[in-house]
């Protein structure tokens, strides 16, 4: 019998339930381990509110991203100099996809890494937006950042007495290459490119590393990364992928946690993150329709970045009501869609599911995909984070149920690394339809309820006042290890907030007895029919502005809440492209705007029309009462 702790998967009849709702099916489905068969199992959801943080935009904190800048030409003249001779070794080490994804520019987007930060969760290491939970994965460090998951530790030591003889040639150029303790990337590069040195290849790896992977400090060359360089350049596989990803989750929980102390400060502060957060803003960029540039064709032979490269950032009013809005168009699974018909599928994306015996001659790929699908801790160069995959199942592909709690193997890197490299305990290995929408148990989806109805008054807020140049005021004053919401992964709900909105609570049906606002409910959320879209290209689509206009009808007990008010909508169309405004009237008569934003809409005329079905409904609802 297979230890728990060692299976990935697991099948069983369920009752199952799309995430936004619907009627339940019985079903074979496969979940992630670990779960849970019972919300009692489950330690208590309901954890203290998120803090707001009023204005990203006006914060007094300056964040400088140490690892993204401007790309050097020189270094793409490098890379072709050796790539006939290398690109062998490269394959074998597990980083040829990975230097030639450095080779492309990625613009930067700060309100969006802002905007992202704003909902990340260091406990699950996870963003906890409005509709549901998602990470960047071990299958986003192979897709976008082209490294392995497979590999030894980056902490390898260095085994030969040639390996260790090179290592101190490496740092006596170090010491020569510049006057300071450590040599600058330029200096490095222009002592070693096209040298011809019999270390040429170690040079060129040692400042890929530096500048890339593991920029620790910018412009430096760091000397921990020389043994890794060594190691690579003999065709030793390194899992670069881990490292990198902790390295990442690291930087967001520092970020988040200075976002948040930023709302008590007096004075400006800055903050140096060296993580790559290229591959966060690419994350985002292929999971949002609405916050991308178009992405560019790309032949074969290119890695998927290449569709992003130089592409200049999307104009977006405010970014933080974009992701709140953006559950209906959120790609689960964008790897799995063709970019286009140039991007060559990995073997674990096939059209039907299969089972595959995991035995000795089980494919790199899918052994890949299988350490992608799994919990573990991530091993870094300097921070040990965990890695909790089976809270984000569906970006897999695979169906959602409560995930069960996950132990620490955090007391030193090699217990780390030893949980990380385990055994794949499985006897087979389920791959999904490359096109399969999964679901959730419908215990799960209860719970969500219930965590949703607790969480009343943790989110609020999301909509912004207008930008005001003065100080932002604050809005926090709890403790750190409380500022975190936990939100199940789902896209069950749109929460749409505004200054007028006193109160949210969930909407569902009309049966569900769930309200959006607590003053003014309406029959559907807002939000789901004003998602973003894209054209068929990625570009934005342009529709119609529409507003709408609430007028106080007073009801007694509507759908069980006692003194509510009806809102009692009215639709009307205006052409204006890719804008979208709502106006409540409150009930001393004044009359409010709560969003006016870029959004572009999809189907449009479809939403308006549901939308008044549904006041027509919640008016008849009303005259029967």
């Amino acid at each position: 019998m297979v230890e728990p702790i060692y299976a990935i998967f697991e099948e069983r009849e369920e009752l199952m339930v799309s995430p936004t709702g619907g009627n339940p099916t019985l079903r074979i489905a496969h979940f992630l381990k670990p779960s849970v068969s019972s919300i009692d199992e489950l330690p208590s959801p309901f954890l203290s509110a998120e803090p707001t943080i009023s204005e990203l935009e006006n914060l007094p904190l300056k964040v400088h991203f140490k690892s993204w800048r401007r790309m050097d030409e020189n270094w793409k003249m490098w890379v072709a100099s050796l790539h006939s001779k290398y690109q062998s070794i490269w394959k074998k080490s597990g980083i040829y996809e990975a230097i030639m994804c450095s080779k492309y520019s990625i613009c930067r987007h700060q309100d969006l890494i802002l905007g992202l930060a704003e909902k990340w969760c260091p406990k699950t290491n996870t963003f906890i937006f409005s509709w549901g939970e998602a990470t960047v994965t071990l299958e986003d460090m192979m897709a976008l950042g082209g490294y392995s998951v497979l590999g030894d530790s980056v902490l390898s030591p260095l085994v030969t007495k040639e390996m260790e003889e090179i290592h101190e040639i490496l740092l006596e150029a170090n010491r020569r290459v510049s006057l300071s303790f450590t040599a600058s990337q330029h200096k490095w590069l222009e002592h070693f490119m096209g040298s011809g040195s019999k270390l040429e290849h170690e040079a060129f790896l040692s400042y890929w590393l530096s500048k890339f992977v593991f920029p620790l400090c910018e412009y430096r060359i760091e000397r921990q990364n020389f043994p890794i360089a060594i190691l690579l350049a003999r065709g030793t596989r390194i899992a670069l992928a881990p490292a990198v990803l902790s390295s990442i989750y690291s930087d967001l929980g520092l970020l988040k946690e200075k976002l948040v102390a930023s709302t008590k400060l007096d004075t400006e502060e800055v903050l140096n993150l060296s993580a790559p957060f290229q591959l966060v803003q690419l994350w985002a960029w292929e999971r949002f329709p609405a916050l991308r540039p178009s992405p560019i064709s790309i032949s074969q032979c290119e890695p998927r970045p290449a569709r992003w490269s130089k592409l200049k950032k999307v104009s977006i009013e405010n970014v933080r009501l974009a992701i709140d809005t953006a559950g209906e168009s959120f790609q689960w699974r964008p790897y799995a869609i063709a970019a286009n018909h140039n991007w060559l599928y990995p073997k674990f994306y096939e059209e039907k599911e299969q089972w595959v015996s995991v035995d000795a001659a089980l494919d790199k790929e899918l052994e890949s995909f299988a350490l992608c699908l799994r919990v573990c801790e991530l091993l870094g160069l300097h921070c040990i984070q965990q890695y909790l995959p089976h809270r984000v199942a569906m970006q897999f592909g695979i169906d959602q149920d409560l995930p069960g709690h996950v132990a620490r193997y955090n007391m030193s890197p090699g217990i780390a690394w030893s949980h990380y490299n385990r055994s794949i305990g499985d006897s087979k290995l389920y791959r999904p339809p490359r096109l399969f929408e999964a679901d959730v148990t419908m215990r799960y989806f209860e719970w969500w309820k219930q965590s949703m109805s607790a969480q009343k008054d943790a989110i609020k807020n999301f909509v912004t006042r207008p930008r005001d140049s003065r100080r932002i005021p604050r809005v926090y004053s709890g403790k750190m290890e409380n500022y975190n919401v936990f939100v199940p992964p789902s896209s069950f709900v749109e929460c749409f907030k505004m200054d007028t909105v006193k109160e949210t609570k969930l909407l569902g049906n009309l049966s569900e007895k769930r309200l959006a606002i607590d003053v003014k409910p309406l029959p559907v959320s807002v939000s789901q029919k004003m998602s973003h879209s894209t054209a068929d290209d990625g570009a934005p689509k342009k529709d119609l502005l529409m507003i709408l206009e609430a007028k106080d009808i007073q009801s007694e007990g509507f759908m069980g809440e006692a003194e509510k008010i009806l809102t009692d909508v009215t639709v009307r169309k205006v052409e204006h492209p890719t804008n979208i405004v709502v106006h409540v009237k409150e009930n001393d008569g004044k009359s409010s705007s709560y969003c006016k934003t870029e959004m572009p809409g999809l189907e449009l005329e479809a939403r308006i029309s549901r939308l008044e079905r549904a006041v027509a409904e919640l008016k008849a609802a009303r005259a029967n009462n």
